[in-house]
């Protein structure tokens, strides 16, 4: 366009469209994407005291509130740790991957079929004459069955100091059992403060009026068992905590999220659980019906992938262990209920003593010191550096596990504390799924007869050797399916 047909000057062109302060500042926002939400965790023994917030609205583009979809405090969800073994290099040992997923056909995830549930169905019809084999596979992850765990997700505040408070709303997932104790001590606190003619609304997730939540845990003899108190005195929630937890993602947008990686990866686990326990669901039709209906309802923009073979070509070096992956698998760990004398829980301190003297960190290491708690020193040691070097480049690691957690409440504990177990009694059953609970064991492979079974003793590793190098393939019990 020339300068005799334009009808504003240069300057005043520019003048007209330049950005405003209001329009960089949303531009900003919508760079660097949605804030991160920190978790909160109740994995070590002690006392935790939160305060339960409420369930955020949200808004139209005029800024109205919209209608609320649910009151109150949280939301459920099924949730699942897929434990994938990836190949070891040579010379080097196997890996194990842990990686959370959540039932698809969940209303507010929204997919017509679920991968898990449908290999279950199929498997108990294939081998219903094998009693042994469906009381396993019935069971809970951590006896190595495919139950679901259901937990609640649930905004809170950590109260137990100002320092803690500071660090705003966090998620926390907590059990079916920890949830009802606490929903049961709410309900006996609200029918009282109406007999007295006081408390409208909810007595522990108001904004004001409200009362703080304590949750202990403790090792009973082995067992770990949590108790629920509610506050003598109420605790109101202020303006800017209010705000912050506005500016967050509402929980359904940080629960309900399945990717074509889960998908990918619930595949290989459930491949690698046939192959486990001599079985052949993944070859039934209806099994490869269901995983081509679930793939064709993914997102298309979805390029994630999961790769079992770059898992296994990554060296356990220095440089691929980040605070971030350590406090991923600390997740993992208290998302499962493994205690302190569990595999999972020991491989991590190791995991944890390395980071420390590869990177020579100044963190000592005690048998009266937590993994939790020596994650937070490591994390304030690494803040401290951070501060003395801005200038460093940071290296991270994408992890595919649940994001880096809030350091929580440092809890003392004595020198050698007997913790064997945890409780398992937060999964909520449907008919199908009732049944006993066995405890942890290592267990021959169902499809082995019994004059076959290896002894006890025998690791994985040498099983799998002497099967490759000393005898001819094993018959197959489960081949026929029962309809």
């Amino acid at each position: 366009m020339s300068e005799e047909t334009r009808k504003l000057s240069a300057f005043e062109a520019f003048a007209q469209t330049q950005q405003t302060y209001a329009e960089a500042e949303e531009k900003a926002k919508q760079e660097a994407g949605s804030p991160k939400v920190e978790r909160f965790r109740i994995g070590e023994d002690g006392e935790y005291s939160i305060r339960i917030l409420p369930l955020a609205p949200n808004f139209d583009e005029n800024g109205n509130i919209l209608p609320m979809e649910r009151k109150g405090y949280e939301y459920a969800v099924h949730q699942f740790f897929l434990t994938i073994k990836a190949p070891a290099k040579k010379g080097g040992k196997a890996k194990k991957l842990s990686i959370p997923v959540i039932r698809t056909t969940d209303k507010e995830v929204g997919f017509s079929v679920d991968l898990i549930d449908t290999y279950l169905k199929i498997a108990k019809e294939m081998y219903a004459d094998d009693e042994k084999l469906i009381k396993f596979i019935s069971d809970n992850a951590y006896s190595g069955g495919l139950r679901w765990n259901y937990q609640h997700a649930i905004m809170v505040l950590d109260v137990s100091s100002d320092k803690e408070r500071a660090k705003g709303p966090q998620l926390w997932q907590c059990s079916h059992s920890q949830y009802k104790d606490i929903d049961s001590a709410k309900m006996r606190l609200w029918k009282e403060l109406r007999e007295d003619g006081e408390q409208e609304t909810c007595p522990i997730s108001s904004f004001t009026d409200a009362y703080p939540v304590k949750v202990i845990r403790s090792n009973n003899n082995g067992k770990t068992e949590y108790t629920v108190e509610i506050g003598r005195k109420t605790l109101n929630i202020k303006e800017e905590e209010a705000e912050k937890l506005l500016e967050l993602p509402r929980i359904p947008e940080q629960l309900y999220r399945y990717t074509r990686y889960q998908f990918e990866a619930t595949l290989v686990f459930l491949q690698q659980y046939d192959e486990e326990h001599d079985m052949e669901v993944c070859k039934e039709s209806d099994f490869i019906e269901a995983v081509e209906k679930l793939k064709g309802e993914l997102p298309a923009d979805d390029n994630s992938h999961f790769d079992l073979s770059g898992a296994a070509s990554k060296d356990s070096s220095k440089e691929e262990t980040t605070i971030d992956s350590l406090w991923a698998e600390y997740d993992v760990i208290v998302d499962q209920d493994l205690n302190e004398k569990s595999d999972e829980y020991q491989e991590l301190r190791e995991k944890i003593r390395q980071f420390i003297e590869d990177n020579g960190i100044d963190v000592r290491i005690s048998r009266s010191k937590n993994n939790q708690q020596l994650l937070e020193e490591i994390d304030e040691a690494l803040d401290e550096k951070a501060k003395n070097k801005p200038k460093e480049e940071k290296k991270e690691e994408t992890v595919a596990q649940p994001s880096r957690r809030a350091p929580k409440p440092k809890v003392e504990e004595p020198e050698d504390k007997p913790e064997n177990g945890d409780e398992n009694d937060g999964d909520v059953k449907t008919e199908e799924e009732k049944v006993d609970e066995t405890p942890r064991r290592r267990r021959a492979r169902p499809g082995r007869e019994e004059s076959e079974e290896a002894p006890a003793e025998k690791t994985e590793d040498e099983t799998s050797e002497s099967a490759t190098e000393e005898e001819a393939p094993r018959r197959r019990l489960h081949s026929r399916r029962l309809r």
